[in-house]
């Protein structure tokens, strides 16, 4: 009775293994993770050498990890028992009673590495702002703080803030940039005169709210407008509309956390009092001449996507008033939301994500069209770094 009752327990594990394989082979192979924000593994392609040196395995091993059958359900259990057990980290999200905010691992901040890298980064904007001279074109490089810098407060005392970081990163930088004369603007230095609202900041994503972008907005145009004396509309809160939206607003952090975890907040739009018509198109390909991605019901979840539809490579705004300037905004996905109504105050808006565009060089863009004013926005985190999308060259 005792070998029968053993046998059946093999034969159940055995079975729940193979259910297991099974279920994960056969079911629809998803390519993107949408909680975690990230690709998944892709199924390898065994060579000689892949085989030969055990790099086939492990990444056999990494498609399984990523596609195994209820990995999602598994994932959110692993959420509810770590809040259950009340960790203060969960799955690199700081878990505050405010905001949901980044892990940040401790680290020494060498301040002369940090002087190098923001006289590296002014001597490649300063060639920017010389290309754009050369017509006649005004360029500011804006700083904006991401999450973790502007709720820099909001962590715990034993854990990494980046507070020092973050000092030093945009007072080396701003240093740098005013002995070669290229405009900058610290928008948390604005926003600090303001009391730091807290309604400008997310608590479940790293990018500002709608509130955020439009003042980030009003203060770019004022320093334009002051720099250059060039006449343009300039749009304050009377002018605008500002509407919470009831749908849910699943930020990246909350995508971390699987869900699991929510802060009840709700995604704003901002509409003119006055209309401004315009045409749109992405990679020079015209569409539909909208700004938000609203979702097809209230009741679903919207994230940083309802902003220009997310980051595309190239996108112009044409409102057809020829008397007003032209602007290129370039950065990273902090330009989205601030394009929302960067356009209004423009004859003409691009807009270039340099983590996708391929077709031509920064420099390239700008002299072939031109325009008369150019910023790039750049948060805290990659303020001093000349890849990517921060491209110097």
């Amino acid at each position: 009775m005792k070998r029968l009752a053993e046998i059946f327990i093999t034969v159940c594990f055995l079975g729940f293994l193979l259910l297991g394989m099974l279920s994960t082979v056969l079911r629809r192979t998803e390519t993107v993770s949408f909680f975690e924000n990230r690709t998944l593994a892709i199924f390898p392609r065994p060579s000689g050498q892949s085989v030969g040196d055990g790099s086939f395995s492990a990444q056999i091993e990494r498609y399984l990890e990523d596609h195994a059958a209820l990995r999602t359900t598994v994932l959110q259990g692993k959420v509810c028992l770590d809040m259950a057990l009340r960790r203060p980290v969960i799955n690199n999200i700081v878990v505050t009673a405010g905001p949901l905010l980044p892990f940040r691992a401790p680290e020494s901040v060498d301040e002369k590495q940090l002087t190098v890298q923001a006289d590296v980064m002014a001597d490649g904007l300063g060639r920017i702002r010389d290309t754009v001279a050369e017509y006649g074109g005004y360029y500011c490089y804006v700083a904006v703080p991401c999450q973790y810098a502007y709720f820099e407060d909001d962590y715990p005392w034993y854990l990494e803030n980046r507070a020092e970081y973050s000092r030093l990163s945009v007072s080396l930088l701003s240093q740098a940039l005013e002995r070669r004369g290229v405009a900058f603007l610290d928008i948390r230095e604005a926003f600090d005169a303001q009391g730091r609202p807290e309604e400008y900041g997310s608590l479940v994503d790293n990018h500002y709210t709608m509130a955020g972008a439009f003042e980030t907005y009003r203060l770019v145009m004022e320093k334009i407008a002051v720099d250059t004396g060039l006449d343009f509309p300039i749009l304050g809160w009377e002018d605008v509309v500002l509407e919470t939206l009831p749908n849910d607003y699943l930020g990246s952090r909350e995508r971390r956390l699987m869900g699991m975890v929510s802060r009840e907040e709700h995604p704003s739009i901002l509409r003119p009092v006055d209309e401004v018509r315009f045409c749109r198109s992405d990679g020079g390909i015209p569409s539909e001449p909208n700004i938000y991605a609203l979702g097809y019901s209230d009741s679903q979840s919207l994230n940083y996507e309802l902003y220009m539809g997310g980051d595309i490579a190239n996108t112009v705004i044409d409102t057809r008033r020829d008397e007003l300037p032209s602007i290129l905004i370039y950065g990273d996905s902090f330009t989205n939301a601030l394009e929302c109504v960067a356009y209004l105050s423009f004859d003409e808006m691009h807009s270039l994500d340099l983590r996708h565009y391929q077709e031509m060089s920064l420099e390239g863009y700008i002299r072939k069209f031109q325009p008369e004013v150019v910023i790039c926005i750049r948060d805290y985190e990659a303020l001093l770094s000349p890849y990517g999308n921060g491209a110097i060259a």
